[in-house]
């Protein structure tokens, strides 16, 4: 279902594309999901809209990316496919356009991948009635297995014509809480090992799209069965069988499939928090790092390899018991090459590795006795603004972790404890996280005849961490500190300005 100002602003572009198309000759017409959104009265998680033309997508494209003074990104110049952007953040909105896969619209239809993607409505049909379109083209009866809830491909040869289809089936079944056509599983597994062909950007689309679904856990468990996941991500194969002891009930890698499954539930509504807190996690979890890809689907990612390092570190003690010691480095290294296959950004990338490097981090906190400002301090210190989503790793890690040797009894102990590491970042950051500066370099440099170096920083992040302990508030304790730090050094500090 689509919002009145947004329904507005697309019929307008619309309107622009069918005087280009018809100035040139071109049939546009809708297609894919924007009308099988429309047709279940679903809001479009991503404004993306997808048209089908005739000839010239390309230069159509193009030629409307300029008239809208939007941006043009070219898709496949050999396919005939391109991309037009406007607007920014809520009013973002692409349209992808596309050359007919056949002679005609007809033929284009039967060529996609799911029957409920392959109908159309040609635009001065959908332009003269947007709310309620008519002239519906619908060669495989699309609208009946959208009625039916039911995914079916549209010809026995889709997924090997582009084997991405593999993922983009999941994130339909997903997102949509649709079942599998008899036909479905056979024909994927027939073409699960052209993935590795598949390119890293649509991979990772299709991957992180499955990850804002709700039953993304669902999702990634079927996908290791059908033997798609290692395809796209090898480093998660040794953990398949490989046994952890007693507190965990799965191998590695069925643990690194409950966690998604636990992160699906915890994300979904943050019912496992206090009220108060339910709010600005889901505001932060929403929040897009890049556009369409939210701090959600790259919780659910992590959550997947935080355990990737333990094949490595695995040792087997006299005793029988189990050790994963350093997993948390080793994985982190692992993550690396993956989000760059994966071709996430450097923010993205960067937040996928620190959670996978301290994903163990909340758990140890949760076991001191009492959590001390100083401890929460360093804990954002390192990992700033991720800390909430390493907090919601972690505890995805624990309620998937129920062997036998683990403490159930702990949960709610530990679920409180997480509000208490999350507690400084949402409420009181000012005074615990990034507490107003009382001193800058040049007065540091200043007072101590230092010059400009490491010195002069340590200095600052010693001032820094006692105000977040409480153990300062002006400026003159903040010099009364260092002052003090400084002799008993009993050394001049490197960096200290030559004097005469």
């Amino acid at each position: 279902m689509t919002a009145p100002e947004t329904q507005e602003q697309l019929s307008q572009v619309l309107a622009r594309l069918q005087a280009m198309a018809s100035a040139r000759g071109v049939d546009a017409a809708l297609v894919g999901g924007c009308l099988r959104d429309q047709l279940v009265g679903r809001a479009a998680v991503r404004r993306n809209v997808d048209i089908a033309v005739s000839r010239d997508a390309v230069a159509l494209a193009r030629a409307l990316a300029e008239a809208l003074g939007g941006t043009f990104v070219p898709l496949d110049d050999a396919q005939g496919t391109a991309r037009v952007v406007t607007g920014a953040g809520a009013d973002r909105l692409e349209l992808d356009l596309s050359d007919f896969r056949g002679p005609t619209l007809e033929e284009d239809l039967r060529r996609r991948d799911f029957t409920i993607n392959a109908m159309a409505v040609r635009l001065p049909d959908w332009l003269a009635r947007s709310t309620e379109p008519h002239g519906w083209i619908d060669p495989l009866d699309g609208r009946k297995a959208l009625a039916e809830r039911r995914l079916t491909a549209c010809f026995p040869e889709t997924f090997r014509d582009d084997p991405l289809r593999i993922l983009r089936a999941f994130r339909f079944a997903a997102l949509l809480g649709f079942a599998f056509d008899a036909a479905l599983a056979p024909l994927m597994r027939s073409a699960v090992d052209r993935l590795e062909r598949v390119s890293g950007e649509r991979i990772r689309d299709e991957l992180l799209a499955i990850f804002e679904a709700p039953k993304a856990g669902w999702a990634v468990h079927e996908l290791a069965a059908l033997g798609a996941l290692e395809r796209i991500i090898p480093e998660l194969a040794a953990g398949r069988g490989m046994a952890q002891g007693g507190y965990h009930h799965l191998d590695v890698l069925g643990h690194g499939l409950e966690t998604v499954r636990q992160a699906d539930e915890i994300l979904e509504d943050f019912a496992e928090f206090s009220p108060r807190f339910r709010e600005p996690l889901r505001t932060y979890c929403g929040e897009e790092l890049v556009a369409g890809r939210s701090r959600r689907s790259l919780i659910k990612l992590a959550g997947l390899l935080h355990d990737v390092g333990k094949p490595a570190t695995r040792d087997v003690h006299p005793d029988g018991e189990i050790w994963f010691l350093g997993h948390e480095h080793a994985g982190a290294q692992l993550a690396s090459p993956i989000v760059e296959r994966l071709r996430l950004s450097n923010r993205e990338g960067q937040m996928v590795c620190q959670l996978v490097r301290h994903h163990l981090r909340p758990g140890f906190l949760s076991r001191e006795p009492q959590l001390t400002r100083r401890a929460l301090y360093r804990f954002y210190k390192d990992l700033g603004d991720d800390g909430p989503a390493c907090v919601l790793t972690w505890w995805s890690d624990r309620l998937a972790t129920r062997g036998p040797s683990s403490n159930v009894a702990q949960i709610p102990q530990q679920r409180a404890r997480t509000e208490e590491i999350l507690e400084p970042y949402f409420f009181r950051a000012e005074e615990i996280i990034r507490p107003p500066r009382l001193l800058d370099g040049h007065r540091v440099m200043q007072e101590f005849r230092l010059t400009a170096g490491p010195k002069v920083g340590a200095l600052l992040a010693l001032v820094e961490e006692a105000q977040a302990e409480g153990r300062i508030r002006t400026v003159d304790e903040a010099l009364s500190l260092l002052r003090a730090h400084v002799a008993q050094d009993g050394t001049p500090p490197s960096g200290v300005a030559a004097t005469s």
